[in-house]
């Protein structure tokens, strides 16, 4: 996953701002349900550009990924 959102913000240049449908693909989650959660205020952090422009900063949608992070016993041992 983390690969795919380098690659998404190679794409965009040095901006860091990803479009809802840029997050979309690379979290598996819906544009769908990005909104429901901007509504309801949970989710990931986004900057509200306009009335109807919202972007996704990658240095948010990288700190949102790695707070769900599972780490497993293989990858424990790994740290070491």
């Amino acid at each position: 996953m983390a690969h795919q959102a380098m690659d998404t913000k190679r794409n965009l240049g040095d901006q860091g701002l990803l479009k809802a449908e840029d997050v979309a693909k690379v979290t598996g989650v819906s544009v769908e349900t990005l909104a429901q959660w901007r509504s309801q205020k949970r989710g990931i952090p986004y900057v509200k550009i306009s009335r109807n422009c919202v972007r996704y900063r990658q240095t948010d949608l990288d700190s949102w990924l790695a707070e769900r992070t599972v780490l497993t016993d293989q990858s424990r041992s790994d740290r070491r």
